[in-house]
């Protein structure tokens, strides 16, 4: 039936739909607003959890180098690991310390007074600076939580809050216990940057690193040809003929000819000595010192 718009008249019965649509559009929107509120949230739940490991990082600047502050749990001991790199060819050059456990107690502290939580993923600034380095950072909590956000430029009001997360490290550094760490070779800058390529036909194996609970290695192959080595890795402390690791796998480790691969395995804190890793059938020592005595 044709009706003239003209004459059309809002009956109370037209009046009574018109205002239960418009309830339930509110409930709509509402019901929306509370979702991206609650149920969409970027700032993960850290009410009542316990931090246990925080990371500060830096890099991404035209160097390649970076450098990072860690605090771990590690066997019920809490480890300060600083690791710096100037270039990028360059091993981490690392020092470590033995903390109080409150440290983390105190950067939890400094967390919860700005509620940095809501930090999470953040967008600090529209600034973009070219070649130059980002900073991260990440609070991992007990349950698995973790917030982190990063930026190449924190913003005074920022900077100013995570200041204070480095002097509570300054202030624990200074009573802490430093830990021995891995003796190094001091290599040329040609031997740094073509570590990658070894051509002086030998199969080798070179311990690189070692950092909070784990050693770092290098299969080198300086051959002309892909070598095909033993998954079979030994981790033995030479004072006492100790094993404190030894896993094996069927499926061999395939290295390019003159290639290197880079493997870590789960070592434990180690106290000063004579180690040897074994690889498949090439083995290498390394040493356990403090600083002091290098």
């Amino acid at each position: 039936m044709y009706m003239n718009k003209q004459n059309w008249q809002m009956t109370d019965d037209d009046e009574k739909i018109k205002k239960h649509c418009e309830r339930i559009i509110l409930f709509v929107i509402g019901g929306l607003l509370m979702f991206g509120l609650f149920g969409c949230s970027n700032n993960p739940n850290a009410k009542n959890k316990e931090l246990i490991s925080y990371a500060y990082s830096s890099g991404g600047d035209m160097t390649g180098g970076g450098n990072s502050t860690e605090i771990s749990i590690i066997d019920g001991d809490v480890i300060l690991t600083y690791s710096d790199t100037e270039w990028w060819y360059d091993d981490a050059d690392i020092t470590e310390y033995k903390l109080d456990k409150a440290v983390l107690t105190d950067i939890e502290n400094v967390f919860r007074k700005y509620k940095m939580q809501k930090w999470n993923d953040k967008k600090f600034t529209d600034m973009f600076v070219a070649d130059g380095s980002s900073y991260s950072y990440s609070f991992k909590f007990d349950d698995g939580t973790r917030v982190s956000f990063s930026s190449q430029v924190y913003p005074v009001f920022y900077s100013e809050k995570l200041g204070e997360i480095d002097k509570v490290i300054e202030q624990y550094e200074k009573r802490g216990t430093l830990e021995p760490g891995l003796v190094t070779r001091e290599k040329t800058e040609e031997e740094l940057m073509g570590k990658d390529r070894p051509d002086n036909g030998l199969i080798e194996i070179e311990v690189y690193e070692y950092s909070k609970d784990r050693i770092y290695f290098r299969i080198l192959n300086g051959t002309n040809e892909s070598v095909a080595v033993r998954d079979s890795v030994k981790l033995i402390r030479n004072s006492d003929g100790e094993v404190l690791y030894n896993e094996s796998s069927e499926y061999p480790m395939e290295v390019d000819a003159t290639s290197v691969n880079e493997e870590s395995l789960l070592s434990g804190r180690l106290e000063e000595g004579i180690y040897t890793i074994y690889v498949g059938d090439c083995s290498a020592e390394f040493e356990i010192r403090f600083p002091s005595d290098n």
